[in-house]
């Protein structure tokens, strides 16, 4: 049997940052992705459908991953 710690052994950790933005005129997101070693990812996105604040920030972390 292969215990959990094994199997993350030398993985790469990533904390995700997600914030999100939503007026009457439309919603975006922005995501961070930072590893253990510093390296950093950032992308911002457009979403291209009506959403309230929670389902657009629910969308920033979904694409983060």
């Amino acid at each position: 049997m292969t215990s959990l710690a094994s199997l993350t052994d030398g993985a790469d950790k990533w904390t995700i940052f997600v914030d999100e933005a939503c007026n009457v005129t439309g919603a975006g997101a922005g995501i961070i992705l930072e590893n253990e070693n510093g390296i950093l990812i950032e992308v911002s996105l457009a979403l291209s459908f009506p959403t309230s604040n929670n389902q657009a920030e629910y969308e920033a972390f979904l694409a983060g991953l």
